[in-house]
């Protein structure tokens, strides 16, 4: 008969070591592939490797990231909410400009256009018999009651009339006159030759004892346009008559009454 032995015992596995297991990615994984995980456990009989599908790998970022992707979103909002006042502030200067040069344009059209007519008083007048032909001398003050706008003068005509009858005529002076002044303009008018001298006229310029009275409409016809800042307005065509009285016609002329008005 056998003598009995007994079982031998079964050998454990041996323990894995925490301290061998280093985990790292594989250096030859592209990035458009599946991420693997290799963890080398090493032991005394061999090494295991593991290998980690890449949806189930979970990467923590660290603190100081965090910390940086906020102070970039401040910044980000701190540099929009900039260049919006800035867009703002352009906008409203924009706008406060338009508007400038609006009521500057405006209030210059106001200014050329919507001016005030001149105003003709009759200083002088006197006959020289002895001119050839004879002549009328009349001394014409012009005022401009514009503050801001002058007034220029040009293409005019100037009559003599005697009941309606042209009996002398001359030229407007192309001249230009300054807002807010009053000038002298000097007419020479011509005797027509084809008109005869009226009775009356000849009457007062030949008696010297007794002073014959005479009355002439002057009829003043000229253009005349609105300047400020080089700028001209439209061109107005103005109609000047003068009812005008004079004692004689002799040497000493007084003009005893005057009555002008200004038509468009």
């Amino acid at each position: 008969m056998e003598e009995w032995k007994p079982p031998l015992p079964i050998p454990k596995p041996p323990l894995l070591p925490t301290s061998s297991i280093s985990p790292q990615v594989h250096p030859n994984q592209s990035q458009d592939s599946e991420l693997q995980l290799i963890i080398n456990i090493k032991n005394n009989n061999g090494t295991y490797v593991i290998q980690v599908p890449r949806d189930q790998v979970y990467r923590v970022p660290p603190p100081e990231n965090a910390f940086k992707a906020e102070k970039y979103q401040n910044s980000s909002k701190t540099g929009n909410t900039k260049r919006q006042c800035r867009l703002n502030a352009r906008t409203i200067l924009y706008i406060a400009t338009a508007l400038g040069i609006g009521c500057l344009l405006i209030g210059i059209h106001m200014t050329l256009n919507v001016a005030n007519d001149p105003k003709f008083v009759i200083q002088h007048f006197n006959f020289d018999k002895e001119a050839n032909p004879s002549t009328y001398n009349i001394a014409l003050r012009v005022y401009n009651p514009n503050l801001r706008a002058g007034l220029l003068y040009k293409d005019g005509k100037v009559s003599l009339l005697w009941k309606q009858q042209e009996i002398a005529e001359g030229v407007f002076p192309h001249v230009f006159q300054q807002h807010g002044t009053s000038i002298v303009m000097r007419l020479a008018l011509r005797q027509c030759k084809c008109n005869v001298m009226p009775k009356e006229i000849q009457e007062s310029m030949t008696n010297v004892k007794k002073k014959v009275h005479v009355t002439f409409s002057l009829s003043i016809k000229f253009h005349a346009q609105a300047t400020t800042w080089k700028l001209r307005g439209l061109k107005k065509k103005y109609n000047v008559m003068c009812q005008v009285t004079v004692d004689t016609l002799t040497k000493d002329t007084h003009v005893l009454s005057q009555d002008c008005q200004t038509q468009l």
